[in-house]
């Protein structure tokens, strides 16, 4: 069985033209800042491929194999029939369902940047595409009956491609991973050169959240082993007609001294549309959705339907933030270092951000929830927490007694001694300007003594305050220290 690829071809020079080979170029192969994002859209239609493909127990992989004339891409996606042969031949022509994130029309179009003829295997169909929109018969190639390949010459004047794509398949990372549901392993090889295999595991953990684990490899350098937790919710579209996630991942990684799990900031958040882009978001998580970006992946729209349409995302997404950090407190690993991958610096979230409602989300769920770690243990609203200076007055006046002391209804507590000035330079102030987290020194604590505390107090306690005034002359020098009530 074939497809008639002559009756297609014929439709689509009377809808695009007998110019369509000539213009092509500038219109459809050069739409990315860089020739190797061709790549990034194979990987698209091959994980919706994979997802079209039900009650597949078969390989979940995709590879790239390059030699100094072409690439070589393969994956066990569904099988190509009539309608994606029309779609990749035409423009604009997506089959793809709303839920699907490759845009078969456009997207396939990026590997004129180096070829003029692709040629696509798959099931019943083989063929190539001539002058973008024209398919023709192709000589049958090795492939297991499961297989679809797609095969792409270089121009015979780009003596550049292998060069250039070998840089493309270098910047996958194990990362490119992280977000896909279908693809299981990604490998590339190059004829006599590097390579590079990354390999994705994922356990549900809770309803919306999942355990990602990426392994890896690359030639010249070290072993790649990551571990993400990954909170997702879907997001139903303005017409109704379908759902798409928004996604947060926090990076973790094992305590040396105790082996649990720990959360750790990430140094660099490109915002994720299924793939990395170049918009950083500086988050100390990841995050993604489909957000409606440039073509070349270095933007995201602001303005217009396609705009409004992010904002939500991002909207959600600060949601969806406070969630995720309510399980981790309630999992155990919302400690310290977990705190610091929040957005934590307004200078990089004003109102010009596309990513403000994720900074205010953040503050919003600290101020509401308990989430700050407190010294006692458990944890504590923004509003009901305090900072203390020194040890030694962190270990006299309990939750209590601060509370009476500065006109506190019900108790403040004490945030875990691991936020310092010194230890969590980004944090400490943070809690300090934006959550408005008091910061109780020795000196405005020990002014507010009076004499009906003082006669609330055991004796011992009060014997320890002696020992904690004991010796701080700096204090006792003060004008206002001869008139406290302490004898």
């Amino acid at each position: 069985m074939t497809y008639d690829y002559e009756a297609i071809k014929r439709e689509n020079i009377e809808r695009y033209g007998t110019e369509i080979g000539r213009i092509g170029e500038m219109l459809l192969a050069n739409r990315y800042a860089e020739r190797t994002h061709f790549i990034f859209e194979l990987l698209q239609n091959a994980e919706d491929a994979l997802a079209r493909r039900k009650e597949w127990e078969g390989l979940r992989s995709v590879s790239f194999n390059l030699d100094e004339t072409s690439l070589r891409v393969s994956h066990y996606g569904d099988p190509f029939n009539e309608d994606d042969v029309r779609g990749i031949c035409g423009i604009a022509e997506s089959t793809k369902k709303f839920n699907e994130i490759g845009r078969f029309g456009i997207g396939f179009k990026s590997v004129y940047a180096f070829t003029n003829r692709p040629e696509i295997h798959s099931g019943p169909a083989g063929f190539a595409i001539e002058e973008y929109v024209k398919p023709t018969i192709a000589p049958a190639i090795d492939l297991h009956r499961d297989e679809t390949v797609i095969q792409i010459p270089f121009k015979d004047d780009d003596g550049s491609a292998r060069d250039e794509i070998t840089t493309g398949l270098k910047r996958l990372g194990a990362s490119s991973l992280l977000f896909l549901r279908e693809i299981e392993e990604i490998a590339w090889d190059v004829e006599g050169g590097a390579s590079g295999r990354y390999l994705r595991e994922e356990k549900r953990v809770d309803s919306d959240v999942r355990r990602v684990t990426i392994i890896g490899r690359q030639e010249g350098e070290c072993g790649i082993d990551e571990e993400w937790l990954v909170f997702s919710r879907l997001v139903t579209t303005d017409d109704g007609n379908g759902t798409k996630p928004v996604e947060i991942a926090f990076s973790s990684i094992q305590d040396e001294k105790t082996g649990e799990q720990r959360i750790r900031r990430v140094n660099q958040s490109p915002l994720v549309v299924f793939f990395p882009t170049d918009v950083e978001t500086h988050l100390g998580f990841r995050v993604q959705g489909p957000y409606h970006t440039t073509p070349s992946r270095d933007n995201i729209a602001k303005d217009g339907p396609e705009g409004a349409w992010n904002k939500r995302f991002v909207e959600q997404t600060a949601s969806l933030l406070g969630k995720s950090l309510c399980w981790l407190r309630d999992n155990e690993l919302l400690d310290t270092k977990a705190l610091e991958c929040l957005p934590l610096d307004s200078s990089k979230f004003g109102e010009a951000s596309m990513f403000a409602p994720i900074f205010k989300g953040a503050k919003n769920a600290l101020l509401s929830e308990p989430l700050l770690p407190r010294l006692d243990g458990g944890y504590v609203e923004a509003e009901r927490a305090c900072l203390g200076g020194t040890k030694a007055l962190r270990d006299l006046f309990n939750p209590d007694q601060i509370a009476t002391l500065f006109g506190q209804e019900g108790d403040l507590a004490w945030v875990s001694d691991d936020i310092t000035r010194d230890h969590t330079r980004d944090l400490y102030p943070y809690l300090r300007k934006e959550l408005k987290v008091q910061d109780i020194d020795p000196e405005s604590t020990i002014r507010k003594l009076n004499q009906a505390f003082l006669e609330e107090q055991t004796d011992d306690w009060i014997l320890k305050l002696y020992d904690f005034l004991n010796g701080r002359t700096a204090l006792q020098g003060e004008w206002w220290f001869a008139d406290l009530p302490l004898i």
